[in-house]
């Protein structure tokens, strides 16, 4: 019962049929990715109407999505650069607020 499940997929090319194993949990995983995608793009990148597109929770959508590979990471810019700009940022919103 806990051996992977496996597909042989067929398909025909210039030189005759050529099967290969595919994995079903890639399968499924490549289906879902693109589902998701979808949703994506018809509800303008909205992660909430996305769910709801799918019958899901905001929640479990982002784990999917999380687990897809599919969230966008944000970098936090960092470093002396920053850190001048944002004491140079404070000083100048002081001056202003008076």
């Amino acid at each position: 019962m806990g051996s992977r499940m496996q597909q042989s997929v067929v398909s025909s090319g210039p030189s005759g049929a050529v099967s290969a194993k595919v994995d079903l949990k890639t399968l499924l995983q490549a289906y879902e990715r693109s589902l998701i995608l979808e949703a994506l793009e018809a509800s303008g990148g909205h992660q909430r109407r996305t769910a709801a597109r799918l019958g899901i929770l905001p929640t479990t959508l982002h784990e999917k999505m999380k687990r897809l590979g599919l969230l966008q990471r944000q970098r936090v810019p960092s470093g002396p650069m920053v850190s001048a700009a944002v004491a140079a940022a404070g000083r100048d919103g002081a001056r202003g607020t008076a």
